[in-house]
């Protein structure tokens, strides 16, 4: 767990606080009317009365509250491993809960074939191996659960620093050593895998695909598949 809290804080720069923030305030943006329509057609199509729904990387709750209202017949639970996430959790409905768990290796208890739905919004990129996390979700879902996958994929240099610095300032102004070596890091960690590297895991995982759509001219993946 110490292993995995210290290499997200420091994929997040070490900032708290500032991971904290731009995380909860882009919700909105993140789960407009678009998300919504895709996830009834797509998720909420498969979820029955008592039926468990799960967030990974769930951060202070916002996408778990989301559900909870919206299925109050269900138990939505949200899973993340950074203290200062779970520090700010806010409030939930009685039908929900946070965990506290290391998604590189899954021990939460969570009763498999239980589980209709599990999200995976913008988490994937950030594990250096998520074998194990596409195991345990696996085991969780009933027969017909889905699995939805929505986070960055990898994209030629090129493409990634004009999108970080479309006027060029990469090249036209003096940025510090610290500054341009952790826009590289960042570009490593933001390409760690291509969608077909992710469908390739969760099908040999057991999955059937049932959707693999670029998003955001094609620097975000949008995937979803069934146990």
């Amino acid at each position: 767990m110490e292993k995995t809290q210290a290499q997200i804080l420091r994929h997040h720069g070490g900032n708290a606080e500032h991971a904290r923030t731009m995380i909860t305030q882009t919700y909105a943006r993140r789960h407009d009317i678009d998300f919504w329509e895709f996830w009834n057609a797509q998720m909420g199509v498969v979820i029955s009365k008592g039926d468990y729904l799960v967030d990974l990387g769930a951060g202070i709750g916002q996408f778990i509250e989301d559900l909870a209202i919206r299925y109050p017949d269900n138990t939505a639970i949200g899973i993340d491993a950074a203290e200062y996430m779970l520090a700010a959790q806010i409030s939930l409905p009685d039908n929900a809960r946070m965990l506290k768990d290391d998604l590189n290796e899954p021990g939460a208890h969570i009763e498999n074939g239980k589980v209709a739905t599990v999200m995976a919004n913008m988490l994937v990129h950030e594990l250096p191996q998520p074998v194990n996390m596409f195991k345990a979700v696996y085991k969780w879902l009933k027969p017909g659960g889905r699995f939805c996958i929505i986070d960055l994929v990898r994209q030629p240099l090129a493409d990634y620093l004009t999108h970080k610095y479309p006027d060029a300032e990469l090249w036209n102004n003096d940025l510090s050593r610290d500054e341009l070596e952790d826009v590289f890091e960042h570009f490593l960690e933001h390409n760690r895998y291509h969608a077909d590297d992710i469908v390739f895991m969760l099908k040999s995982a057991g999955f059937k695909l049932i959707e693999n759509t670029p998003q955001r001219d094609g620097r975000f993946v949008r995937i979803v598949v069934e146990k």
